[in-house]
């Protein structure tokens, strides 16, 4: 018995779209090789700018789902329950994310930083985690700006 060898098998994908996406690829790698060898800026990152202020906060979970902000001093400053300061629960989820993510175990403080530029920055050195808190709104920002002064 003989095989039939004149019936071609179709191809399941089409030669042009291969040779697309591998010119699409080809592309992208030039675009960002030619952007890293010319220094161009990089685009979506704050511009350095001197730090006016910074404090230290520490974010305490309690039993009944709320979170607390603690001083240096360990005085308790400010709880998501009281007001408009969900957003506290947000940035807790944030960093503790990041920190599970990582495998540490510390309930280390963060750093609030207030920069020349307006810019209120929340920093986890623990976990390299970092949130710019003037992205999400100009009252969830006020909650933490009323914190460093």
């Amino acid at each position: 018995m003989r095989e039939d060898t004149s019936i071609q098998e179709k191809e399941l994908i089409p030669i042009r779209l291969v040779q697309a996406v591998g010119a699409l690829l080809l592309v992208t790698l030039l675009m960002v090789g030619y952007a890293r060898l010319s220094d161009m800026p990089l685009i979506g990152t704050p511009k350095q700018a001197p730090v006016v202020s910074q404090t230290t906060l520490e974010f305490v979970k309690k039993e009944n789902g709320s979170v607390s902000i603690y001083n240096n001093k360990g005085e308790e400053i400010i709880n998501s329950r009281g007001g408009p300061y969900g957003f506290i629960v947000v940035v807790y989820n944030g960093f503790m994310s990041e920190r599970k993510k990582k495998k540490i175990e510390t309930n280390n403080p963060l750093k609030l930083v207030h920069y020349e530029d307006g810019r209120l920055t929340i920093i986890d050195e623990v976990s390299s985690w970092d949130m710019h808190l003037n992205s999400f709104g100009a009252m969830n920002a006020s909650v933490f700006k009323k914190l460093i002064k």
